[in-house]
């Protein structure tokens, strides 16, 4: 598959705090400060190019070039590594105001509706590297570790995606997702239904697998432009999911919803959970 890398003009206006050149003033002296482009540098020199790349809104402007970013990496098209219907990534996130360290990310890129998602690939969520000493050696190190995970995910995509499930557990999916979003109150604040969550926007995707239903929830979720009431009674449309935070964070969520409905489905033990129809 042919990919569109970005230069450093498009990843500039992208997201300009990878091209910062100091950290924020109030960090300590023993803040090690490391450019984001020097890391994105050394991606490409071992041969992954950044193809995505955003940073968190912020009103002042003087934290433009220090606010929290993501750059996503795939490898040349002869070394692309598929996963299911998926394209796998890198996600790289970083902030030069002391709200996050370097983070790099196991990601998959869905081809059918160009989304990208952030799989969980142990208990921490990715690797971790505090600003210091060595940070490119330790991302390139953990790029590597990181692609060991690559045939455990392709597992849980096969298996998600033999794995059928009717329309009220479905449902309870798409409810399970509200919750991550919006919160244990979703019923009272959220604008939109569960149902809402599971159209389907292509026709690809009306297969009944816990994979497809994945997709579109991640899908509706992320993207926005879902019709739906406020609290107060207003017609509203959802919005994109816009922050760095929020996008690995709902990412790296519904990834772990998924993992553990399977574990639910596979052991029958979702019938506890769904309402029977009268």
């Amino acid at each position: 598959m042919a990919m569109t890398i970005l230069t450093p003009e498009k990843l500039q206006k992208l997201a300009p705090a990878v091209f910062a050149t100091a950290p924020d003033h109030q960090v300590s002296d023993r803040y090690g400060f490391m450019p984001t482009i020097e890391v994105v540098d050394a991606l490409k020199h071992e041969g992954w190019y950044p193809v995505r790349a955003l940073q968190t809104n912020v009103r002042d402007t003087s934290k433009r070039n220090l606010t929290k970013h993501m750059i996503r990496f795939r490898q040349d098209p002869d070394r692309q590594i598929k996963v299911g219907d998926c394209l796998t990534e890198l996600v790289l996130t970083n902030s030069h105001d002391r709200t996050a360290a370097y983070q790099l990310d196991l990601g998959l890129f869905r081809l059918a509706c160009e989304n990208g998602m952030v799989t969980q690939t142990n208990d921490l969520g990715g690797i971790k590297v505090k600003h210091g000493k060595n940070i490119v050696d330790s991302i390139i190190d953990g790029s590597l570790n990181l692609i060991q995970y690559v045939p455990k995910i392709s597992e849980s995509v096969d298996h998600y995606r033999s794995t059928l499930i009717s329309k009220e557990e479905a449902r309870l999916y798409a409810k399970a997702a509200l919750s991550l979003r919006y919160g244990e109150d979703w019923v009272y604040s959220c604008p939109v239904r569960p149902d809402d969550l599971l159209q389907v926007r292509r026709i690809e995707d009306h297969e009944s697998s816990l994979w497809k239903v994945f997709n579109r929830v991640q899908e509706n979720l992320f993207k926005g432009g879902l019709s739906g009431r406020s609290s107060n009674g207003r017609n509203v449309r959802t919005r994109a999911i816009q922050s760095v935070s929020e996008d690995v964070k709902l990412n790296r969520a519904l990834w772990q919803l998924t993992e553990e409905f399977s574990k639910l489905k596979d052991g029958d033990q979702l019938g506890f959970l769904v309402p029977k129809a009268a």
